[in-house]
C-alpha cells in the first residue's frame, strides 16, 4: 500500500505526487531510492484528494501538516487546494514545501489561489543566481528558473501568512549568499542540512 501521509516529529507530512519540476542530482529520492526514514514514498498511483484526507485522522493531533513528499505537490494544484480547505476547517496548520516554480508551471499566478488555504510556504531555494541554480537543480525551466523562483516569493509574500526560503547545505554551496536574497526579499531563511547517509528514522 503506498505511504499517503507520514509522521516526522509532530507533523504530519503528506505524499501526492512524485513528479517535480526539477531533477536535482542530490535530492534524497535519488539516492535513497524512494525511502524516507523506513518509509517507502514511491507512489504507484497518485492518490485522490479524498485518499490523502482519509489518510489523515485527525489534523489537530500535529503542528502542522506539510505538503512534502517526494515530488512537487503543486503540480498536483486543484487537490492540494481541496485537500488543504479540508484541514482548515478542521482548525489545523497547512505548510507547503516546493520548489517555487508552480506559476511558470501552471501559466499563471497560483498563488491567490492558496489564500486562506495555506499558513507556510518554504521555497527551495539552491543557488545564488540563474547559472548556479540552473547546474545544481536541473530545473525544468533551465536558467530561467530561478527568476521565475524569485518572482513566486515576491507573490507567496502577498497571500502567504508566513515565507521561508531554504537552502540545502550543499559542498560548495554559499547559503550565505542565500540569506541575503531571502533579506532582500523580507522573508525568513533557514539552512537545511545535506543528507548525504541513509537515516532509518
Amino acid at each position: 500500500m503506498d505511504t499517503l501521509s507520514y509522521k516526522y516529529g509532530n507533523s504530519l507530512y503528506l505524499n501526492i505526487t512524485n513528479r517535480c519540476m526539477m531533477s536535482c542530482p542530490y535530492c534524497i529520492k535519488q539516492k535513497w531510492a524512494g525511502k524516507f526514514r523506513g518509509n517507502s514514498l514511491n507512489l504507484s498511483k497518485e492518490p485522490t484528494a479524498q485518499e490523502v484526507i482519509a489518510s489523515i485522522g485527525d489534523p489537530k493531533k500535529y503542528d502542522e501538516i506539510i505538503f512534502c513528499g517526494y515530488g512537487d505537490s503543486l503540480i498536483r494544484l486543484n487537490e492540494v487546494k481541496t485537500i488543504a480547505a479540508w484541514i482548515k476547517s478542521k482548525g489545523a496548520k497547512v505548510r507547503i514545501n516546493t520548489a517555487g516554480l508552480a506559476n511558470k508551471y501552471h501559466n499563471r499566478n497560483i498563488l491567490p489561489e492558496l489564500k486562506g488555504l495555506v499558513d507556510i510556504i518554504s521555497v527551495s531555494l539552491n543557488g545564488s543566481n540563474p547559472q548556479e541554480h540552473n547546474k545544481l537543480n536541473n530545473p525544468a525551466f533551465k536558467e530561467k528558473s530561478f527568476d521565475e523562483v524569485i518572482d513566486f516569493i515576491k507573490q507567496a509574500k502577498i497571500y502567504i501568512p508566513s515565507v521561508t526560503v531554504t537552502a540545502v547545505e550543499l559542498p560548495g554551496l554559499d547559503t550565505e549568499k542565500i540569506k541575503k536574497i531571502a533579506d532582500s526579499l523580507g522573508v525568513s531563511f533557514r539552512s537545511r542540512p545535506y543528507l548525504d547517509e541513509y537515516e532509518e528514522n
